[in-house]
C-alpha cells in the first residue's frame, strides 16, 4: 500500500514517470531494508539487452525520416490517390498516417509528421477544426500499433515473447483500426457535405509514387527482413538507420551532414529519457514480484473474474484508465510483470494480450490529462487542449469499438503470425 500512495503522490506532483517509478521504488526499497546495490544492478539489467538496442535506432530512423522530406511525400502520393473521393482529404491523412507509423513507430511523431500538414489542408478545405484535429490525433495512435512498433519492441522484451511475431500480430488490428477511421471520415464527410475533389491524371499519380516510393520501401526492406530471417529485428533498425540516411542526403537531398548532427542530437535525448524510464521501471516491477504483487493480483482478479471475457473486460477498463496518466512504454513495463501471468493462467495468449495492451495504450495517447498526442496537436494547431480534447472525443469512441472486435476476435491478432510460425 504505502508504495502505491508514495507513486500516485509523485504522479500528483507532476513528476516524471521515470523519477516517479525509481524514487519509489528506492524508498520501499529502505523501509524493507534491501541494499540500494540491487537497485543499482537491476536499473543496469534492465537496460541490459541486446533487443533493447533497437530503441534507439528505431528513434533515429523515424526522426530522420520526419525531417528529411519523407511525410510530404507520403501526404501528396496517398491524395493523389484518393483525394478525388468523398472524405478524399481525411481519408488521405489516415492512410498517410498508416504509412508514416511503418516509419516512426511513434504516435507523437506520427502526429507531428502528418498532422503538421494535414490538419491546416483539412481546415483549408471547411472541415471544422475540431474534426481535423481529432482525426490526426487518431490517426497518430497507428504509430504504436502498426509494426515496427517502439511499445511493441519494449512489451516483448519485458514478456519475452518474439518480437517478431508481435511485429506481425500488430499488422493487421493496425489495418483494421485505420479502416475503421477511413470510414468514420468517409460518414462524417458525407454528412457534412463535402464534395469529392479533383481527380488526379495517371501522370501525377506514377509521378507522386515514383517520389514517395523511397519511403514506402523502408517499411518492407526493414519488416521483410525480420519476417524471412535476413536480421533481427535490432539489426533491422540498424538497417532502417542507413536506408533512412541514404533516402534522406542521397535521394530527397533535404538533410546536410550539419542537420543530420542536429537530429542525431535529439535522438539522443529521447532515447535518454526511454532508456531511463526502462531502468528505472525494471526495478519497481523487481519489487512487485519481489513482494509477490502479482500472484496477490492475480489471486483477486481471478477470484471476481472466473471467465476469460470478464478478466479481459477487467484488464481492458484498468489499462484505459492507466493510459490516460502514464506513458505507453512505462505502462507496459509497470503493468505486464503484474497482469501476464494472470492471462497466461487462463489460457490467453501472450502475443494477443501485447495487441490489446498497446491499442488501449494507443487510445490512452488521445485521453486527458497526459495524452501526447493531445499536446503535439495542440502545438502544431495552435489550438488549445481543451478544444483538442474535444476534437479526439468522438474518435476515442471510435477507437473503444475498435478495440472490442480486436479484444474479442483473437484471430485478427493471431492470424499471421500463426501462418507465419505456426502455434
Amino acid at each position: 500500500m504505502v508504495i502505491v500512495v508514495i507513486f500516485l503522490l509523485l504522479l500528483a506532483v507532476s513528476a516524471p514517470i521515470a523519477v516517479a517509478t525509481g524514487l519509489t521504488t528506492i524508498i520501499a526499497m529502505q523501509l524493507d531494508n534491501i541494499s540500494l546495490t540491487v537497485a543499482a544492478q537491476k536499473m543496469f539489467a534492465g537496460v541490459d539487452s541486446f533487443s533493447l538496442m533497437a530503441i534507439p535506432f528505431f528513434i533515429f530512423a523515424g526522426d530522420l525520416m520526419l525531417v528529411g522530406g519523407t511525410s510530404k511525400r507520403l501526404i501528396n502520393m496517398v491524395n493523389k490517390w484518393v483525394g478525388w473521393t468523398t472524405g478524399g482529404l481525411p481519408i488521405a491523412g489516415v492512410l498517410s498516417s498508416m504509412f508514416f507509423a511503418a516509419l516512426s513507430g511513434s504516435g507523437p511523431a506520427t502526429v507531428a509528421a502528418i498532422g503538421g500538414v494535414m490538419i491546416p489542408s483539412l481546415n483549408e478545405a471547411k472541415y471544422k477544426p475540431k474534426f481535423s484535429v481529432g482525426l490526426m490525433c487518431a490517426a497518430g495512435s497507428l504509430g504504436i500499433i502498426i509494426p515496427p512498433s517502439i511499445t511493441m519492441l519494449v512489451y516483448g522484451v519485458i514478456s519475452e515473447e518474439s518480437i517478431s511475431k508481435l511485429f506481425l500480430a500488430g499488422a493487421l488490428p493496425g489495418v483494421f483500426i485505420g479502416l475503421v477511421l477511413i470510414v468514420t471520415s468517409y460518414i462524417i464527410a458525407k454528412k457534412q457535405g463535402h464534395q469529392p475533389g479533383e481527380k488526379a491524371t495517371w501522370k501525377e499519380i506514377i509521378t507522386a509514387t515514383r517520389e514517395a516510393i523511397w519511403g514506402i520501401m523502408m517499411p518492407i526492406i526493414v519488416l521483410g527482413g525480420i519476417y524471412w530471417g535476413v536480421f533481427t529485428p535490432t539489426e533491422a533498425a540498424a538497417v532502417a538507420i542507413v536506408y533512412s540516411i541514404f533516402v534522406s542526403m542521397f535521394i530527397y537531398k533535404e538533410i546536410d551532414v550539419k542537420k543530420l548532427f542536429v537530429v542525431a542530437k535529439k535522438s539522443v535525448v529521447i532515447s535518454s529519457m526511454v532508456m531511463f524510464v526502462i531502468s528505472t521501471a525494471k526495478i519497481f516491477s523487481w519489487y512487485l514480484t519481489f513482494q509477490r504483487i502479482p500472484t496477490i493480483v492475480a489471486q483477486h482478479v481471478l477470484g471476481f473474474a472466473t471467465t476469460p471475457f470478464l478478466i479481459l473486460i477487467s484488464i481492458n477498463i484498468l489499462l484505459l484508465f492507466v493510459g490516460m496518466f502514464l506513458d505507453p512504454s512505462a505502462a507496459v513495463l509497470i503493468l505486464v510483470p503484474i497482469f501476464l501471468p494472470v492471462l497466461v493462467e487462463v489460457g490467453i495468449s501472450p502475443v494477443h494480450f501485447g495487441v490489446i495492451m498497446i491499442v488501449n495504450l494507443a487510445i490512452g495517447m488521445l485521453t486527458p490529462p497526459f495524452g501526447l498526442n493531445l499536446f503535439v496537436a495542440s502545438g502544431i494547431s495552435n489550438m488549445s487542449m481543451t478544444e483538442v480534447t474535444k476534437g479526439a472525443l468522438p474518435f476515442i469512441f471510435v477507437l473503444i469499438a475498435a478495440l472490442l472486435v480486436i479484444t474479442f476476435v483473437p484471430q485478427l491478432s493471431l492470424f499471421l503470425p500463426e501462418m507465419v510460425y505456426g502455434r
